[in-house]
């Protein structure tokens, strides 16, 4: 269930007659937050659902572990999709069990394999602040202590299954979005498609957010230097791109990956990987990604 909620730049100096670049404006909060970034675990409806030849209930509770092991306590955790493999109820109820025990406030982006309705339903989102609720989507701001430092956004990309893997974004939650974006303070948006080219033909062709590009331009252009970047899933691949500007990071999935080839013309799975998350850390002025693979028992 979703529970409810919870300045002008000073001149660059010059040298001669080049002007010295200006450096990020710095939030005046100050705020450090770290953030788990996971997404893709598949969930079935039962503990013995397998993908690919991978159990997706043992990896994910595998990726849980992992991250409670840690030797901090995270401000909260994103799910960036693709929270099940089919949308039922039985499915939802086993990914709901295994994710409370993660160590904090967890938000989750609605995937491709996924339905909003069940997720509200089912799974115990951090405090919120919805942003539209046309068509039913998953679009809101983050709320509570770290929703006060740095603008977090959730947006919801899904298309109808029948149209095809790719994601699209709607003018209703650009709009919501942008509207959104004081100025005043650092801003994060996490979507389960990944919104620019990651130089891989296949992937750039079926599987990016149709209109990305131009929401990614508006969004730069809205928030300037305190965009600290873009986080998705969905390529069951790593993958970190610089791209106008922006800061974009992908998480891969626990169950398995994708390839990613530059000229591939098909997408291939890879089975039996290690457990990946990303760990995210927002400071006044820099974004650090921290990757982290860990082991998992070979063949499973």
């Amino acid at each position: 269930m979703i529970r409810g909620p919870r300045p002008t730049r000073t001149p660059c100096s010059t040298i001669g007659s080049s002007p010295t670049p200006c450096p990020p404006t710095p939030d005046p909060c100050g705020a450090v937050l770290e953030v788990i970034h996971i997404s893709d675990t598949h969930f079935g409806p039962d503990r013995s659902h397998m993908i690919r030849g991978a159990n997706s209930c043992q990896r994910a509770e595998a990726l849980v572990a992992g991250i409670r092991a840690l030797p901090f306590v995270p401000d909260f955790i994103v799910h960036t999709g693709d929270v099940v493999n089919d949308p039922d109820p039985a499915s939802f109820a086993l990914a709901a069990q295994v994710l409370a025990d993660l160590p904090a406030p967890v938000y989750y982006a609605a995937g491709n394999h996924d339905e909003a309705s069940m997720m509200r339903e089912a799974l115990a989102f951090g405090p919120l602040e919805p942003l539209t609720v046309l068509g039913g989507r998953l679009c809101y701001r983050i709320a509570g202590a770290a929703g006060e430092k740095v603008e977090f956004f959730v947006m919801d990309g899904r298309v109808p299954p029948e149209e095809g893997p790719h994601g699209h974004l709607s003018d209703s939650q650009m709009s919501a979005v942008l509207d959104r974006i004081s100025g005043t303070k650092s801003v994060a948006v996490f979507v389960h498609y990944p919104l620019t080219p990651i130089g891989s033909k296949w992937i750039d062709e079926h599987l990016l957010v149709t209109n990305g590009a131009d929401f990614q331009r508006a969004l730069a252009a809205k928030a300037g230097d305190r965009l600290r970047g873009i986080f998705s899933g969905h390529l069951h691949r790593a993958v970190t791109l610089f791209s106008g500007g922006v800061l974009s990071s992908c998480v891969s999935s626990p169950v398995c990956e994708f390839t990613a080839g530059p000229e591939d013309t098909s997408c291939q799975f890879l089975a039996g990987g290690a457990i990946p998350f990303n760990h995210l850390t927002f400071t006044a002025d820099a974004t650090m990604v921290k990757a982290y693979h860990l082991p998992f028992p070979a063949g499973s």
